[in-house]
C-alpha cells in the first residue's frame, strides 16, 4: 500500500514538472495573432547555399541565446548536417544574430534596442517564473523536452516556433526603466498628450534587423534581413518571427539525388 502511495506521488510530481516545462516552451494554441496578415513588411538581400557533405561538421550559433542555438543545431542536424560543438574543429560556421528596436507610443517614446537572443531568453525566463525550477533550468529543460518530442524536427515549422514569447513587449517596456514616466510627469496621464499627428500617437515602430553569417572553405557570406511594422498592437515576437522566417528561408540546402555521392 505504501509503495503504491509513493508511486502515485512520483507520477503526480513528474506530470506536474513536465506540464510546467511544456508551458515554458509553448504558447497557448488558442492565442490569436496580434497583427493582421501582411502587417509586417520584410526583405532579405541574398541567399546562402549549404551542403551537408561539403560543410560538415558545421558549427551553429544564435548569438546571446542558448535556447535558439540548441534549436538551430537540432534543425540543421535534422537536415543532414553533422554538428560540431567546437567552432575551431568545424569545417564551416553558421551564425545568426539580430536586434529588436521599439520606438514610439507612450512606453517606447525614448526607444529601446535589445538583441533578439537576449529578448528571447528573458521571455522564456519570464514564462518559467513561479515554477519550482529556476528560469534557466526550466528553459534548458524545455529545449530538451522539445527536442525529444520532435518539435523542432518538423520540415514545415521553423525551429523557433512555439517559444513562449508572449510577454516580450512587456519585458522590453520594463527595460526602459521609465515606463510612461515622462508623459505622466507632464499630464498626470501615462497615455500622454497629443499635439500633432494624433492618429499615430499610440503607434510603435517595431523593427528587427537580422544577420546571417556563413563561413566555409570558399570564404564568408552574409545576409541582412529587415522586418518592420508600425502598429498600436505591440507584437515584437511576430516581427521576430517574420525576420527569422526570411533569414532561415534565405539558407538553401539543395536536395541531393538518390544514390548521389
Amino acid at each position: 500500500m505504501r509503495a503504491t502511495s509513493k508511486l502515485a506521488r512520483f507520477l503526480i510530481v513528474a506530470f506536474t514538472a513536465q506540464s510546467a516545462l511544456t508551458a515554458a516552451w509553448c504558447q497557448p494554441e488558442s492565442a490569436p495573432p496580434k497583427l493582421p496578415p501582411g502587417a509586417v513588411q520584410a526583405q532579405a538581400n541574398g541567399k546562402i547555399e549549404l551542403l551537408p557533405a561539403a560543410h560538415s561538421p558545421l558549427y551553429v550559433e544564435f548569438e546571446r541565446s542558448e535556447v535558439l542555438s540548441q534549436a538551430l543545431a537540432a534543425a540543421m542536424q535534422a537536415k543532414g548536417f553533422d554538428i560540431s560543438k567546437d567552432r575551431a574543429g568545424a569545417k564551416a560556421t553558421l551564425v545568426i544574430r539580430g536586434d529588436l528596436v521599439m520606438q514610439g507610443g507612450p512606453v517606447f517614446y525614448k526607444g529601446v534596442k535589445v538583441p533578439v537572443g537576449e529578448a528571447t531568453e528573458k521571455s522564456l525566463n519570464a514564462a518559467a517564473d513561479g515554477r519550482s525550477t529556476s528560469p534557466v533550468e526550466a528553459a534548458q529543460a524545455a529545449v530538451s523536452l522539445a527536442l525529444e518530442s520532435g518539435v523542432v524536427r518538423s520540415a514545415v515549422s521553423p525551429f523557433w516556433r512555439g517559444l513562449a514569447l508572449g510577454r516580450m513587449a512587456e519585458l522590453l517596456g520594463d527595460a526602459t526603466g521609465v515606463r510612461g514616466a515622462f508623459n505622466k510627469a507632464l499630464t498626470g496621464d501615462p497615455r500622454g498628450i497629443c499635439l500633432s499627428r494624433c492618429e499615430d500617437w499610440n503607434k510603435v515602430k517595431q523593427t528587427v534587423y537580422a544577420f546571417v553569417s556563413f563561413t566555409g572553405p570558399d570564404g564568408r557570406q552574409d545576409i541582412r534581413v529587415m522586418a518592420t511594422t508600425i502598429s498600436e498592437a505591440l507584437a515584437p515576437e511576430e516581427v521576430v518571427d517574420e525576420a527569422l522566417s526570411r533569414a532561415v528561408g534565405a539558407i538553401e540546402i539543395p536536395a541531393t539525388r538518390s544514390g548521389a555521392k
